[in-house]
């Protein structure tokens, strides 16, 4: 007996079918057919590249699981160049949403029906919604993620500091966003590239007028990194599936103030060079765990309507990641 999987509308339904025979019209009933508890009813994916590292479908099918909602939760690795083509196919099949991951964030930001207000303004999306009737909403959960996890985990708000972006991609727009609507007294962004740090100093700048930002390269870091009171790292430096990738730190550990916090974007692995670097010199450190479920509860909330068990998925993450 072999097996056919079909994805219908909202449901992906699994058929037996018979080995060595030629079928002709509709497939005979099976008990996964009759059987409701077998259909999964809503389908929901995580889209990046690469995407070995992802917590994803732990974080969400944990959620699922604990709460008995109908969901399932996969991943899915997608060359920049296939985006759209997956994108639409997604539309077409029917799942209840999406994750966009590095580096879909803006390309997607561009295909979606509608925009949510954070994503208008941060122009970028890592949260799609697929309406009844197939209409996509995007949103963003990055900023309010990391800000809700400064808080919970340090005690701290951006009012007032000194803030040094450390990236120029779409979770560094959300999080530069963030950190000017709630009032930093001024927002340094660095990247490799100084020409993307500097154009995403001026989008902040226009986006929330009044706010204090300038943008440059990666030359003179320690200079740029003295007075901050708040280090947010928003690459894919220090992920785990590449060694070099995994080894690399986005700042010189001299270059660190004592004292300062230091946040990463990347979970895995939890404590990666930049943060291990962070403590020896002194800094308090968050990894980028609870940036990761916090943002994931918030894209939980707009597909389900419902709040995820935040203690609960974040100990199953950790327990992935073995880390608990």
């Amino acid at each position: 007996m072999g097996w056919m999987c079909c994805i219908c509308g909202l449901s992906t339904v699994i058929y037996p079918i018979s080995q060595g025979r030629k079928r002709h019209g509709p497939l005979e009933s099976s008990p996964m057919m009759e059987n409701p508890s077998l259909v999964l009813e809503k389908t929901l994916a995580i889209f990046g590249f690469p995407l070995g590292h992802t917590m994803s479908p732990v974080l969400h099918n944990a959620a699922a699981a604990a709460l008995g909602e109908p969901y399932r939760f996969l991943a899915y690795e997608v060359r920049p160049e296939r985006i759209e083509e997956a994108f639409r196919g997604s539309q077409a099949m029917g799942f209840a949403g999406l994750c966009i991951t590095i580096p879909h964030k803006i390309a997607i930001h561009g295909l979606v029906d509608e925009l949510s207000e954070d994503a208008r303004i941060m122009g970028a999306v890592n949260v799609v919604v697929f309406e009844p009737g197939g209409k996509s909403v995007g949103h963003n959960t990055d900023g309010i993620g990391w800000l809700r996890s400064l808080e919970e985990e340090t005690g701290e708000t951006p009012e007032g500091k000194r803030c040094l972006i450390l990236g120029a991609g779409g979770a560094a727009r959300a999080v530069g966003v963030k950190l000017a609507q709630s009032g930093a007294a001024h927002i340094e962004i660095r990247n490799r590239t100084p020409e993307k740090a500097e154009a995403l100093a001026r989008f902040i700048g226009e986006k929330v007028p009044g706010s204090a930002v300038n943008g440059g390269g990666l030359d003179d870091l320690a200079e740029a990194a003295a007075d901050r009171e708040i280090i947010v790292h928003t690459t894919s430096q220090g992920m785990t599936g590449d060694p070099a990738r995994e080894a690399a730190i986005p700042i010189p550990e001299e270059a660190i103030p004592s004292g300062v916090i230091c946040t990463d974007a990347v979970y895995n692995p939890v404590e990666t060079v930049f943060l291990k670097a962070a403590r020896g010199r002194g800094a308090r450190t968050v990894s980028g765990i609870g940036w990761f479920v916090n943002q994931g509860a918030a894209a939980w909330k707009l597909w389900t309507g419902t709040d995820m068990p935040k203690e609960l998925t974040r100990k199953s993450v950790l327990e992935a990641l073995g880390a608990a």
